[in-house]
Formats: C-alpha cells, sequence, structure tokens
C-alpha cells in the first residue's frame, strides 16, 4: 500500500481514470508522472541531509583541532615569550643608548659650529688689525680680551660635553654587559649569586675579580631581596669579625649597625665546636644570619654599586 506522509509539490488530479502512464495500488489509480516526481523530491532531499552532515562534521573537526592544541606546541609558545621578553629587554637598552648617544652628537655638533664662528670672527679681527694698522682705544682692547676669555670658556665647556658623552657610553655600555652576565638590578645597585659553592675567602675573591664585594645588608626591604632572590639556598654575605673577635665588619666597607641586623636566635654564637674552634663568617639560611667557620663552601651574593 503506497502511503503519502509529507507534502509535496507534485500534483495529482483525482478522479483521473487510468492509461498505459498508471499504476494501480489497491483501490488508488497513481498517475507515474506523480511517481516520478515523488522519487526526484526524495533524492533531493537524501541529497541535502547527506551535505549538512558533511558540513556539520568539517565544523566539529575544525573546533577540535583548535581547542586541543598539542603540549609540545604549547611549551614552544611559554619558551619563545620569554625569549622574546629578554630580547626586548636588551633592545630597548640599545634603543636608549643609540638616542642618548645621538643627542649628544647633536649638542657637540651645535657647540662646534659656534665654536668655529667664534674662530672666524677672531681671525678677522686680527686680520682687520694687521691691515688697518689702527691702535683702538683701550676700551675696543678691552673687548677683544673679552672675546677671548669667552672663546676659552667655549672651548673648555666643549672639552667637558665631550667627556660627558664619553662617560655615558662607557656606563651603558657597562649596564648592557652587566644584564647580559646575568646581574640584577635593584635600587641602585647589582646583585648576583654564585654559581658555584666556595668558601667564605674564595667567595669574596670571585666578587672582587668583577668589581664587587660579597653583599651588606642595611635594610628589612634588601634583606626581603636577597631571602627572595636566593630561592631557599644558603649563601654567604659579607660579614665578618675575623680580624678581631666580635668586631663584626662589612667586606665593602659599609658600616656595622647591630640595630639593622637579623640574626638568628642565639646568634652569634662562635661554637668553639666548629672547625678552627670559631665562627667568623655570616651565612643566611632560612631568611636569618648565622656565623658559621669560614671554611665551609655557599654561594656567595655580590653586590656592586652602580652609577
Amino acid at each position: 500500500m503506497f502511503v503519502l506522509t509529507t507534502k509535496t509539490t507534485c500534483s495529482f488530479p483525482p478522479g483521473v481514470s487510468k492509461d498505459p502512464d498508471e499504476e494501480s495500488f489497491g483501490s488508488v489509480t497513481v498517475p507515474k508522472s506523480y511517481l516520478a516526481c515523488l522519487e526526484r523530491e526524495r533524492a533531493a532531499c537524501s541529497s541535502a541531509r547527506i551535505g549538512e552532515r558533511k558540513r556539520m562534521a568539517r565544523e566539529i573537526s575544525y573546533e577540535n583541532a583548535e581547542v586541543f592544541e598539542p603540549k609540545e606546541i604549547a611549551l614552544k609558545k611559554s619558551s619563545g615569550k620569554r625569549t622574546t621578553f629578554v630580547l626586548t629587554f636588551l633592545a630597548l637598552l640599545a634603543l636608549l643608548l643609540a638616542i642618548v648617544l645621538l643627542a649628544l652628537a647633536v649638542l657637540y655638533v651645535q657647540k662646534e659650529r659656534k665654536l668655529t664662528e667664534l674662530e672666524r670672527a677672531a681671525d678677522k679681527i686680527k686680520a682687520a688689525l694687521r691691515l688697518s694698522n689702527v691702535s683702538f682705544a683701550s676700551e675696543d682692547v678691552q673687548l677683544l680680551e673679552n672675546i677671548s676669555e669667552a672663546f676659552s670658556k667655549l672651548q673648555a665647556h666643549l672639552e667637558n660635553v665631550s667627556a660627558s658623552q664619553t662617560a655615558a657610553q662607557d656606563r651603558y655600555r657597562r649596564l648592557l654587559h652587566l644584564v647580559s652576565a646575568g646581574w640584577k638590578l635593584y635600587q641602585g645597585n647589582f646583585y648576583l649569586l654564585s654559581q658555584e659553592a666556595k668558601n667564605w675567602h674564595a667567595a669574596e675573591q670571585d666578587c672582587q675579580s668583577s668589581g664587587a664585594h660579597l653583599t651588606s645588608v642595611t635594610s628589612r626591604q634588601e634583606m626581603d631581596y636577597l631571602s627572595k632572590e636566593s630561592r631557599g639556598l644558603t649563601f654567604w654575605i659579607g660579614l665578618t669579625d675575623h680580624e678581631e673577635e666580635g668586631n663584626w665588619t662589612w667586606a665593602d666597607g659599609t658600616k656595622y649597625n647591630r640595630k639593622i641586623s637579623f640574626w638568628a636566635r642565639e646568634q652569634p654564637d662562635n661554637w668553639h665546636g666548629a672547625p678552627e674552634h670559631q665562627e667568623d663568617c655570616v651565612q643566611i639560611a632560612k631568611a636569618q644570619w648565622n656565623d658559621v667557620s669560614c671554611t665551609y663552601s655557599y654561594r656567595g651574593f655580590c653586590k656592586m654599586p652602580f652609577s
């Protein structure tokens, strides 16, 4: 039995008599043209459904490809961001140096032009004096002396500008060198935690080879900074009483202030069970000071003023 269940655009005129182009289904006579129309509509509907399913599959595949990014690619992106940050920082420093040098160069050129003009004016005055053989009044001679004095002052000023330019170049070259070597700038000083553990005297010599000393600690902020940068590691600082027992001094010459100190409980104790029966050097462990034997090996925290 043929049953019509959906709407169709195919027409089937009722009351049509059977002919060779018709088929009979029970008591219903259906024209073949009507059946062919239904088949075409069914095929078109099936093709549309298949196309819609393919489109949905492509969208799901594309969304999955964006969501599930491989871990290796994510890690590479993270590493690339850190590298980009360091390169950007160095590029900004280089750009700042270039701007300063350009400004100094422009100033130097302007001063050179003024100096050249004054030299030409002085030469013209001297030539005029020789040609005319005229005796100037005393006030005119004084004016010439004033010009000569101004010329000398300007020349000295230009020499100072040149010296300042050289000093600025040296300063920024040193800054770039320290940053690239791992030194970190904090409140006007550069700091570096060594990678190798050594006794106190060897650690201080390593700092001196870079123009620094084992660090002094002069404030709570500086103490917190050192503890943070050490990330829980024990390290030497520049405090010692090896020259005179009980007379604590800093390696960089800073005056020791007992009120600004961070000793652990019952420290310093100069424990006689230590090697050489004395504890004359100070290390920081767990954000506290401890006097220990100078022969122990720890990393050294160097400090270098930057000006």
